[in-house]
């Protein structure tokens, strides 16, 4: 494979549709269908499995599939339960043998390859596997000697006493409230608190989540009004930000890699390249971007040859554009794409009504965090970023919009229809509501509502050339309606419970039509109605399901 250029490694991702499945959960090889929701141990799907299963993906009408980190794991148990999702590394050139062996690995990339499909591999840069003692490290390939992990705050420790459970932290933790990583070190870093109700008896009350209302603590270590719950990476407004520790701390027990070392820089820059190559890799998606320096991802990018898209967890745009070019838009590239936490934070609070600053039930803020993004001048390529709306670290879009049908089809046609690479979970095809449930009890059954409304997006996206077209946020009278163009396609979405009664999008009416054409719903039965009607400067929509407004011979 010649080594891509950077506007070419960008052209395989952007704007792709991209299905996401976690391999111990999607499928097995050996028939048996037992259920297994066990979100701690090993479930049995394999990437044998998925090879057999590769027709359901394809016909969803999907570009590529992204599928969790298949190295070898951790072998044992720990608290916090296996290596069965894959992010916890032993030997980066082994396949887990959980997964199956190098050449099911390479039978699965060829399988995609022949449906000119795309293979996005997942992989961990900025950790390996569980670490309690120097002895845990022998068995690590290659990062095999505690100096090749991070020891911040270890004075006159030894690396046994430093990696001790009972010792919590240290290890200096990179996102803990109290660890003075993005906030000062002993505070809590939440930015708002519940303002409760109270009961009959005057008394507020103390259980479950918050039944009154969030509002901004003035106590807080937060700006006022910040856009982020608590402070996340990037919020260097928040006092106390520590950037050395957000990038030196581990994730729990998790050995952080040491990449101001010369050798574990040399050897993660050296595998990358390797790995892509012995098995013929496409895009690769890089965990926990956000606590590694931005000239180490600078040349890991470099050294992968494609393109990767990162996780950043990131409210603040212009740190989140920083991860594509350092400055951003157009100083040295860092990444060539990022997943679009910022967006995702915002639009699962609009469409499902649960809280978020400024974002619960409010489409307008979401169409504003829109605009910002796109207009801003500050992304090197907004095709690159993967805009999604659950996954596995994440609550399912099913359970956050308590089921309701109308406002998931609205919030998944969000994910499929803005700019950017759209990325679906799976099982959200049949409306899963646990985060890692086992897939194959469910039967692959392409007949499925949803499974159809992915589908019929996808084949939107394609013949209306939706992948790399530019978007417009058209403003609505109506904080509970969001109206954007994609091109010459009109997508009116809505966070109304679901009702057959007319919704109104009031502001954003398309233009006349061409002449011999008419404006049709192209998710509409039929193909070939208005699905509503257009009265003055509004569109009555028929129902509350989403409409896509397209311009059709008459």
């Amino acid at each position: 494979r010649p080594r891509l250029l950077d506007t070419e490694r960008a052209a395989v991702l952007a704007g792709s549709s991209v299905y996401f499945a976690v391999i111990d959960r999607f499928a097995r090889d050996n028939g048996n269908n037992t259920a297994c929701n066990d979100a701690k141990h090993w479930c049995g799907g394999t990437l044998r499995g998925l090879l057999q299963q590769l027709d359901y993906i394809e016909d969803m009408g999907f570009d590529c599939l992204w599928i969790t980190p298949v190295v070898k794991q951790f072998p044992g148990t720990t608290p916090s339960g296996t290596g069965a999702m894959g992010y916890w590394a032993q030997d980066l050139y082994e396949i887990d043998p959980h997964f199956g062996t190098k050449e099911d690995y390479k039978a699965l990339v060829q399988g995609l390859h022949e449906r000119e499909m795309c293979i996005v591999q997942d992989f961990v840069a900025n950790h390996m596997g569980p670490i309690h003692s120097a002895e845990d490290v022998e068995p690590m390939n290659p990062f095999n000697k505690p100096e090749h992990f991070h020891q911040l705050f270890i004075g006159n420790m030894t690396f046994d006493e430093y990696t001790q459970e009972s010792n919590w932290p240290p290890p200096a933790q990179a996102m803990w409230s109290q660890s003075g990583a993005q906030c000062t070190r002993g505070r809590n870093c939440n930015c708002y608190k519940c303002e409760p109700k109270t009961n009959l008896l005057g008394l507020p009350s103390s259980f479950g989540p918050c039944m009154g209302k969030m509002v901004f603590d003035p106590d807080s270590p937060c700006p006022e009004g910040a856009l982020s719950d608590f402070c996340k990476p990037g919020d260097y407004a928040c006092l106390g930000y520590n950037e050395t520790i957000t990038q030196q701390g581990w994730f729990y027990d998790l050995g952080d890699l040491n990449q101001e070392s010369p050798f574990v820089r040399r050897e993660q820059l050296k595998w990358i390249s390797w790995f892509v190559k012995e098995y013929d890799i496409d895009v690769l998606r890089l965990d926990t971007a956000a606590f590694m320096a931005f000239d180490f991802l600078s040349e890991l990018q470099e050294a992968a040859g494609v393109p990767i898209i990162g996780e950043v967890t990131a409210t603040n745009l212009t740190y989140h554009a920083q991860f594509q070019a350092n400055p951003p838009p157009s100083g040295r590239d860092v990444l060539a794409g990022v997943l679009n936490f910022p967006l995702y934070f915002t639009a699962l609070a609009a469409f499902c009504h649960t809280w978020f600053p400024f974002s619960q039930g409010n489409l307008t803020f979401l169409g504003e965090r829109m605009t910002a993004q796109s207009s801003g001048g500050l992304y090197k390529n907004l095709d690159t970023l993967g805009n999604f709306i659950d996954n596995h670290d994440v609550e399912r879009v099913t359970k956050v919009c308590l089921a309701d049908a109308s406002r998931i089809l609205n919030t998944i046609a969000w994910t499929m229809l803005s700019k950017g690479a759209p990325i679906v979970y799976y099982g959200t095809e049949v409306y899963m509501t646990w985060q890692r449930e086992s897939f194959w009890t469910y039967g692959y059954k392409s007949t499925e509502p949803m499974y159809q409304f992915l589908k019929h997006l996808n084949a939107l996206r394609k013949t209306y050339g939706l992948a790399l077209e530019g978007m417009e946020v058209v403003p609505t009278k109506d904080p509970r309606t969001l109206v954007f163009k994609r091109g010459a396609v009109w997508v009116y979405l809505n966070n109304i419970q679901a009702t057959e009664h007319s919704v109104m999008y009031c502001g954003a009416v398309p233009p006349e039509p061409s002449t011999g054409k008419t404006w049709v719903n192209a998710l509409s039965e039929d193909g070939a109605s208005l699905d509503g009607k257009f009265l003055g400067e509004c569109y009555h929509a028929e129902g509350s399901a989403p409409k896509v407004l397209v311009e059709r011979q008459l």
